[in-house]
């Protein structure tokens, strides 16, 4: 269990750390309304704070204790070792380091959030950010509203698909939680289903959001009464696909190639979606050098020549979109497993804390897990930013309250 020093919370944080508690709850709200230079000003600048405060010399015990922080920061401190190695210019291996400076900021921000008002405003101000994301998403779609452009929530379907389905999650939780508005939140989370669907449809947003509210519901109700709630939903399902136009669902690019292919082959499965081959070409240019990989920033040109290698039907990618091929071809099998003992680590922290924490745990290990082996979501800025703060939020120090419960509210005034 996280041992950060229980005196220095009840203790007056200082200036610096409070301003930089105070941006990072700023840049909570930025992550899925604004681009990436507010983000990196609102939660880069605390990361600088941080370093001059008191709170920093927690920062060995932090590592010692949460095992999620000192994996993560082993990771970016072997991705960086890796450079000497690879072959990539060393501008733009550094560039590629940089993208990954999530897996170093984890512990920082768990810093921060060892104050529980400022994890309760930063987990409030968030979801208040993602309803917003939800409502512009509608405005958008239906010409009511022009949003300026930016790649993140709104204008990117992959993130806007991994953001909402766990807010989703977090609508499910809040109408348990908050009783007294529970209609409002499970009004949400339809909308939300409805949103991923029909209105934002994209692959990764359909698995996520199922997913995610299947272990909602395995971790709320009964045995019988899931069996009733599956029975609805396929009864649901049925209705859906017999009466509604699902012509825009996603789901692969060319599916006919298995069936005018003859036997089922490497070829044939290729040819299904551009990620199967995506993903066949990393994982043979991971084997060819299986045990340190070739370097940090160096994919572009292993995948480039195992491409020029094989029969392909599309074109050289620079990116895996899957981070566990990702990171495997750069940084070997020794980095794959530290990326992989990082994922499971939130899964198992989940034993050191109680109820609605544990089940949040839980609900981020799918989270991570599933959106990392359809994408290379700490490589892309807004995945992995939204992951950063999902993890120092949720796998830190264990929650005294949940945000503006009563017992959050006398947290406010006692800190106050």
């Amino acid at each position: 269990m996280t041992t950060i020093n229980p005196t220095l919370e009840k203790e007056q944080p200082g200036l610096l750390f409070t301003i930089g508690a105070w941006m990072t709850v700023a840049g909570a709200f930025s992550i899925p309304l604004l681009g990436n230079a507010a983000h990196n000003i609102l939660l880069g600048l605390p990361v600088i704070f941080l370093l001059f405060t008191k709170q920093i010399r927690q920062f060995p015990t932090l590592l010692r204790d949460n095992k999620t922080a000192l994996i993560g920061t082993l990771i970016f401190l072997f991705m960086a070792v890796s450079i000497s190695w690879s072959d990539a210019e060393g501008k733009y291996s550094t560039k590629i380091l940089s993208k990954y400076r999530e897996f170093l900021f984890i512990p920082l921000f768990m810093l921060y959030f060892s104050y529980e008002k400022y994890r309760n405003f930063t987990l409030a101000t968030l979801y208040s950010a993602l309803t917003l994301s939800l409502l512009f998403s509608y405005l958008i779609h239906y010409d009511i509203v022009n949003y300026w452009e930016n790649n993140h929530s709104i204008g990117n379907r992959i993130f806007h698909g991994v953001t909402m389905s766990f807010y989703g999650y977090m609508s499910l939780q809040a109408s348990v939680i908050f009783k007294k508005y529970k209609w409002v939140f499970a009004t949400l989370f339809l909308i939300t289903l409805h949103n991923l669907f029909f209105i934002e449809n994209g692959r990764t947003g359909y698995i996520l959001i199922i997913s995610l509210s299947a272990l909602f519901f395995w971790q709320k109700l009964n045995l019988k009464t899931l069996c009733i709630l599956l029975a609805l939903f396929i009864i649901a399902c049925g209705l859906i696909y017999s009466l509604a136009d699902l012509s825009h669902i996603r789901i692969l690019g060319n599916l006919n190639a298995l069936s005018s292919s003859g036997p089922i082959s490497m070829t044939a499965i290729q040819q299904i979606d551009i990620r199967a081959e995506y993903y066949i070409l990393s994982f043979l240019t991971f084997l060819q050098n299986w045990f340190i990989g070739c370097g940090l920033g160096c994919f572009p040109e292993a995948y480039a020549a195992k491409h020029s290698e094989v029969g392909t039907f599309w074109s050289p990618t620079v990116n895996a979109h899957n981070e566990f091929l990702q990171i495997a071809v750069q940084t070997g099998l020794i980095g794959a497993t530290l990326f992989v003992a990082f994922v499971l680590s939130i899964l198992l922290k989940s034993s050191d804390y109680q109820s609605e924490q544990k089940q949040f745990c839980s609900a981020l290990f799918l989270l991570v897990t599933i959106s990392c082996l359809f994408n290379s979501s700490f490589l892309d800025h807004g995945d992995g930013i939204y992951f950063m703060l999902l993890i120092a939020l949720i796998a830190g120090k264990k929650w005294q309250s949940l945000p503006f419960s009563e017992s959050s509210r006398a947290e406010v005034k006692h800190h106050e």
